[in-house]
């Protein structure tokens, strides 16, 4: 429901501020006097062919009788709906955490198989294969340092979130100031003309300037009333969706059997972190225990694990230490 409301608030704003007709004030206040004054003073004015031009209709006749704040205000709209778009599609429970990723590491973990599950995060990244790679780092150390990982990958991506939708909560404010900025413009142009050209007793002549000021204070509160919804929108959207990665997170953390890990034991090696990171992938790491078991081949021998630096059986499918699947020449 918030996220069909979101995309209703998106489309009335591109509607409003980026193409479309705006609709004619109606009323009785002095206001809409004012603003019906400047139509009629648009009508009564011959346009550049001699004809009198009509009245405002459409959203280009109207931006035209704004003042220098409509180029910011323009510029803010067409921000506040890339926010809006980036957080839709990244801020939900299926961007931060695959389904596919969560069932993969869920069949990895509960085997034992931590050296495959990392890097199967590495292979993969979203948010929370970034934390479990982490986690997974971290599991020699015991289970509290693997849940202080996770806190830390979790604290860190809620971190980002925030700083995309505090940009909503900056529109709200700036658009406001935006706004009252361009009233002020106009109306000082309108004291102007009281001034210089002799609109004490014409109406007629102020209506332009004035009319300005209210179009400035109209798209300036409408663009800081819709930011400031889609910032509170958002910031609930961002909670439910971090709160859900990390309960996903904790239940993959219960499938590791700690009372089988020692804290000598080497899970993820200096080699395949700079492997990774040097963007070679899962490939060099699947590579790895063949080339460091070759040589080995005659049932009986043992050789070292390439994970866990551990003794093995030649011919062993898996490493009994660190339960990484092994490749044998």
């Amino acid at each position: 429901m918030k996220q069909k409301f979101a995309w209703f608030l998106v489309a009335l704003m591109a509607v409003l501020f980026l193409g479309g007709d705006l609709l004619t004030p109606s009323g009785t206040g002095p206001e809409n006097d004012l603003f019906i004054a400047a139509v009629q003073a648009q009508e009564a004015a011959p346009a550049a062919g001699g004809e009198p031009a009509g009245p405002p209709q459409t959203l280009g006749d109207y931006w035209g009788t704004m003042g220098i704040t409509k180029w910011p205000m323009l510029g803010a709209a067409i921000w506040i709906t890339a926010i809006v778009i980036e957080l839709i599609f990244r801020a939900r429970a299926k961007a931060l955490c695959p389904p596919d990723a969560v069932a993969q590491l869920s069949s990895t973990l509960a085997v034992g198989d931590y050296v495959k599950a990392w890097q199967y995060c590495i292979d993969n990244p979203s948010p929370m294969t970034r934390a479990m790679s982490h986690a997974i780092e971290r599991i020699p150390q015991g289970k509290e340092a693997v849940q202080d990982a996770i806190m830390e990958q979790i604290n860190f991506q809620n971190s980002v979130f925030k700083s995309k939708n505090s940009y909503l909560n900056l529109n709200a404010t700036g658009d406001t100031l935006l706004g009252l900025l361009g009233t002020i413009s106009g109306m000082i142009s309108a004291f102007n003309k009281m001034a210089y050209s002799g609109a004490t007793g014409d109406p007629a002549k102020l209506a332009g300037s004035i009319g300005e000021a209210l179009l400035c204070t109209w798209t300036g509160l409408g663009l800081a009333i819709t930011s400031l919804g889609l910032f509170y929108i958002f910031t609930n959207r961002i909670k439910i969706a971090v709160t859900s990665m990390q309960n996903t997170i904790m239940n993959l953390i219960e499938e590791i059997d700690f009372s089988t890990v020692t804290p000598d034991m080497e899970i993820v090696t200096a080699e395949m972190k700079s492997r990774a990171l040097g963007g070679k992938g899962g490939e060099a790491a699947k590579g790895a225990p063949r080339a460091a078991a070759g040589g080995a081949k005659q049932a009986g021998e043992t050789a070292q694990c390439p994970h866990c630096q551990a003794n093995i059986q030649v011919g062993a499918a898996k490493c009994p230490s660190c339960k990484a699947e092994l490749e044998w020449e």
